[in-house]
């Protein structure tokens, strides 16, 4: 018998988040959670391998045209894929978020009545293990393929879980590594003993055959990324202030803290401020691993915005509203536009304000009875986007960059409070040409 003859191929790494992150799980009635995460029966917070699969065969789908039926299984499922999906779960203990959605009337721009729920989310950087095995016995160009979708994956062209069009699940796979089993290791493959911890027991177990797998620096066909910057702060004509204010869950208004990044004049009290700290309204922020919290955009802060403007503008011309349905979909059909949530650029500064708010009687010209409120806004900061189009034609091309037309220009609002001031900012697309070719 030839022991160099490879039975299985294995490829282990991390998979991080580049986002907010959740996958979907069982109802639970006595949950205050809307969506709840995946749990197993332990309770741990789980990515299933059938979700990992589909996320990677529709990578493979999109560079092959068309995957094997030894990869995706026969149609009549009378044959299992080559490729078997570990679960996985975290690498570390993580602390839940709830992520608070809403839909936005088209012509007030407030909420909307009876369209307020929410989901639980993991926050960016948590990290998961990540393991797949391909029956090279049965298949021997089936690792070939896994390579080079995962290498995609290792670019950061990896969706999973729900809502990836609004921000959520856009994740990296860091420190791929490939081992290539022979015969020789058909003692040590699988080990029903080592299996929970399968990851470290490969990497120690088959070290001396490691090969690392480098992201690819190839397109993706269909796909084109499109980042940038939303730039909060003062503006360089001298003429005010672009502030940001996006509220979050109610939770948030528990967990916000006066920290030094907030604007306080030369004469105040920061340790009375600190003890009276209490808004009425917070924005989204991240908790980072020190405790402390930053301001981010959800991909869904975005998302909204940018579909109401266009429907106002092909509104305003009178033409057909189809375009909308294609580039951010509808329940009946996928969004061409994904937007992932906008994270803060650290190396920016960052500054912050506790603004007072009231009501005015307008016959008094004093404070409406008790109509005083507060609300935190982001008077400082940076802030990196990221976008991607899939398969859209030379039409959908051309609304894109009329709306990036507006976003350049300051026209399109972002967050709450849009009549008092907030939310008019700044957009810097890097320096990217979204192709006018027709997709094929």
């Amino acid at each position: 018998m030839n022991n160099s003859m490879l039975y299985c191929t294995l490829f282990v790494g991390t998979l991080v988040q580049e986002s907010f992150l959740s996958v979907g799980g069982n109802d639970d009635p006595l949950t205050i959670v809307d969506s709840p995460f995946c749990r197993d029966g332990l309770g741990r917070p789980t990515l299933r391998g059938t979700g990992l699969a589909g996320a990677l065969i529709a990578i493979l789908r999109r560079l092959d045209g068309k995957v094997s039926d030894t990869i995706s299984g026969s149609n009549k499922g009378h044959c299992s894929s080559v490729w078997r999906f570990f679960n996985s779960h975290p690498s570390s203990a993580v602390k839940y978020a709830f992520r608070q959605h809403n839909a936005i009337h088209a012509q007030t721009g407030a909420a909307a009545d009876n369209a307020l729920f929410n989901v639980e989310t993991l926050p960016p950087g948590t990290c998961w293990h990540f393991i797949l095995e391909v029956d090279t016995a049965r298949d021997p160009e089936a690792a070939e393929r896994a390579r080079k979708a995962l290498a995609h994956w290792a670019t950061g062209r990896c969706l999973i879980g729900r809502e990836v069009a609004r921000g959520l699940g856009w994740m990296r796979l860091e420190n791929l590594f490939e081992y290539p089993l022979t015969l020789d290791h058909i003692d040590h493959w699988p080990c029903a003993e080592k299996s929970q911890n399968y990851k470290a027991y490969i990497t120690e177990q088959f070290q001396d055959i490691a090969t690392k797998v480098e992201p690819t620096k190839n397109s993706l066909p269909g796909w084109q990324e499109i980042t940038g910057r939303v730039i909060v702060g003062e503006r360089d004509n001298g003429y005010g202030i672009d502030s940001l204010s996006i509220g979050g869950h109610a939770s948030e208004e528990l967990a916000a803290a006066w920290n030094n990044d907030f604007l306080a004049p030369d004469a105040m009290d920061t340790s009375k401020a600190k003890d009276g700290f209490d808004p009425d309204f917070s924005i989204v922020t991240i908790e980072q691993q020190d405790g402390t919290r930053l301001p981010y955009i959800p991909g869904s802060g975005l998302r909204g915005p940018l579909r109401h403007a266009l429907a106002r503008l092909l509104k305003a011309r009178g033409e057909s509203e189809t375009l909308v349905e294609t580039l951010f979909g509808t329940t009946e059909c996928s969004a061409k536009l994904l937007i992932c949530d906008v994270l803060p650029d650290e190396k920016s500064p960052l500054r912050l304000a506790w603004l007072q708010h009231h009501a005015e009687d307008e016959f008094a010209g004093g404070t409406f009875k008790s109509s005083k409120f507060d609300r935190v806004a982001v008077m400082q900061a940076s802030f990196i986007w990221k976008m991607v189009l899939e398969d859209a034609s030379s039409v959908e091309k051309k609304a894109l960059e009329e709306l990036f037309d507006l976003m350049h220009d300051g026209q399109i609002g972002i967050g709450g409070s849009q009549w008092r001031g907030h939310g008019w900012l700044r957009w810097e697309i890097d320096g990217q040409e979204i192709g006018m070719e027709e997709t094929a």
